[in-house]
């Protein structure tokens, strides 16, 4: 609430300096805001006044506008490139850190993001598209290309020195150690380059038990390899081996939100287009074919209910009641299914070797819940007919009542299966298991569903 307040106050001020120009005030003030707090205190602006604090910065600070332009939600971020001139865009992207202009630049279009490039400055230039031509989601796109790495044979106290007058490199607690031909070789850490004597060579005292990554390792493998080993920067190599930048920390967990936001939208049957102003008939596009499975999901359970059509007469007819209970519940065990074993596979828990059992364990939970629930829908709808329907006798009550109970607990066994399945089937196919899950198991929970609780009526009461 404190921290509220305090941004509300600078946003004031802010304002208060704009209307009078005091542009040297307002240029003061945002120096003391941290890049990282300063996407509260660019809520509080409107759109003609973010435009102004950009376009001043960009000429007095560009050093700070840049830092707050990529601290922004990319969504904010993005419109605001867009909102102002290409050179004042340039200015502010060009004095922020490599692998975050690289990222910004990523989300422009293709067009926008060349007339960005061409306006940065030559050194600028080289240093984003030394980052632009890795793929994206890979090591090598987000790392830092700028670290400070010495020569195996260099001295403890050259080190110490050359640390010393290190500029503006990416130093994180680690001294990375070369050979003749820039391999990675060791690493050193600060403490030990503190604790050994001055006349030490570094290949003495480094540590080659080296964990790395390649410039085509996917984003999210990295961010397992620094969260399994508690790392505060891992170093990235080329092909030959050679030492080439570092993804810090601070990368990772930006990885990590990314990765998490990116799952929640495809889970949800949309797409991290829409985070960044998509037009009403894109977000539609983005959506429909999600919605699609869906509706054929549906279609296929009325093609079910209406070939039970025949026998559906006034005294079976309270069956159909059930219909979207079996199927609601049936759909939530097997999408609760589907979101622990794609979580697991996505955090690097569920690894060769324990997938089978993972499913085994799946299959135990629905087991007890379908038994569970199936028991609970069996005394409820035997109840109901008494109350309802007393002029049935108690065969035919329980007839239908078991007939409820069980198509519930078939039904929530079938989905929690085929929720646990898939995504181990789409891992194995190297298809990422967030993009198609939800709408195929809500399709096969609506068919399979509806067949279960039809055939049962039909078994256990017509016949």
């Amino acid at each position: 609430m404190k921290a509220d307040r305090r941004q509300a106050l600078v946003a004031e001020s802010a304002r208060r300096f704009l209307r009078r120009s005091a542009y040297g005030h307002l240029q003061n003030l945002l120096a003391k805001i941290r890049p990282q707090d300063f996407p509260l205190v660019y809520d509080a602006f409107s759109e003609r006044e973010r435009e102004l604090v950009f376009t001043l910065l960009a000429k007095r600070a560009p050093a700070t506008g840049g830092g707050f332009l990529v601290e922004l939600p990319i969504d904010q971020s993005v419109a605001m490139v867009r909102r102002l001139d290409t050179p004042i865009s340039a200015r502010l992207i060009g004095a922020a850190s490599e692998d975050d202009a690289a990222a910004l630049l990523s989300e422009l279009d293709e067009e926008e993001a060349a007339r960005i490039l061409e306006a940065l400055q030559p050194e600028e230039k080289a240093s984003v598209e030394k980052l632009l031509i890795y793929e994206e989601e890979t090591a090598g796109r987000i790392m830092t290309p700028d670290l400070f790495s010495l020569h195996e044979n260099t001295l403890v106290g050259e080190a110490t020195d050359a640390l010393r007058s290190t500029g503006d490199v990416e130093i994180a607690f680690y001294l990375y150690v070369v050979d003749d031909r820039g391999h990675f070789v060791g690493v050193v850490s600060l403490r030990e380059l503190l604790l050994n004597p001055v006349d030490t060579p570094l290949k003495q005292i480094m540590n080659t038990d080296l964990i790395s990554v390649r410039t085509d390792t996917d984003q999210e493998e990295v961010a397992q390899i620094v969260s399994k080993y508690d790392l505060l920067a891992i170093p990235v190599v080329d092909e030959q081996g050679r030492l080439v930048g570092i993804v810090t920390i601070d990368d990772v967990i930006d990885v990590l939100r990314e990765e998490a936001t990116e799952d929640i939208f495809r889970m949800a049957g949309t797409s991290e287009e829409e985070r960044i102003e998509p037009t009403i008939f894109k977000s539609a596009r983005i959506r429909s074919p999600w919605l699609l499975a869906a509706f054929v999901g549906g279609v296929l359970a009325s093609i079910v209910i209406g070939a039970f059509e025949d026998f559906l007469t006034s005294g079976l007819a309270v069956l159909v009641i059930y219909v979207p209970l079996t199927l609601g519940v049936g759909g939530s065990a097997g999408n609760q299914s589907a979101i622990v074993i794609i979580r697991g596979l996505a955090t690097g828990r569920l690894r060769e070797g324990i997938l089978l059992r993972s499913f085994g364990r799946e299959m135990g939970v629905s087991l007890l819940l379908g038994i569970s629930y199936g028991l609970l829908l069996f005394c409820w709808s035997f109840g109901y007919l008494t109350l309802m329907q007393g002029d049935l006798d108690l065969e035919a009550r329980l007839r239908r009542a078991v007939v409820m109970g069980l198509a519930l607990c078939l039904s929530m066994i079938m989905s929690t299966s085929m929720g646990a399945m898939f995504p181990l089937l789409l891992h194995r196919m190297k298809i990422d298991p967030t993009v198609a899950t939800t709408p195929f198991v809500t399709t096969v929970t609506d068919f399979f569903g509806s067949l279960i609780i039809f055939a049962l009526a039909y078994s256990l009461i017509v016949l």
